[in-house]
């Protein structure tokens, strides 16, 4: 057999092959990191977003209590804990709640915010 007729041959070589495998292994892990990430990504914005659900629910829980009973407290429940301070202003009442939802020990999410109450 000589070299011309090799040349002619159809198919693939070796070095071919290898060459093909190593780009596929690069696309693949690429892939495997990519999904990885954006799982990660996906499973802290849900707790951000629990997060706060569970402060907007206290804060409309202290929103509705009347005007002359609202005073400084904390409260604890099984999403997390709350705190806050009331400090009374000229014609308002200043709201200052700080969360802290922990539905596992390995995650917590800290979160504060400020509401205003018009007295009556």
């Amino acid at each position: 057999m000589n070299v011309e007729s090799r040349m002619d041959e159809k198919g693939i070589s070796v070095v071919e092959l290898l060459v093909g495998l190593v780009l596929l292994t690069v696309v693949v892990v690429s892939l495997a990191a990519s999904g990885m990430y954006a799982s990660r990504t996906m499973s802290r914005s849900r707790f951000e977003l629990e997060a706060a659900e569970f402060q907007q629910s206290e804060l409309e829980r202290l929103l509705a209590i009347p005007y002359s009973e609202l005073e400084d407290g904390s409260r604890e429940t099984e999403q997390g804990a709350s705190r806050w301070t009331v400090v009374e202003q000229a014609n308002h009442r200043r709201i200052l709640l700080f969360t802290n939802y922990a539905p596992t020990e390995a995650i917590s999410v800290r979160d504060s915010v400020v509401a205003f109450r018009l007295r009556p």
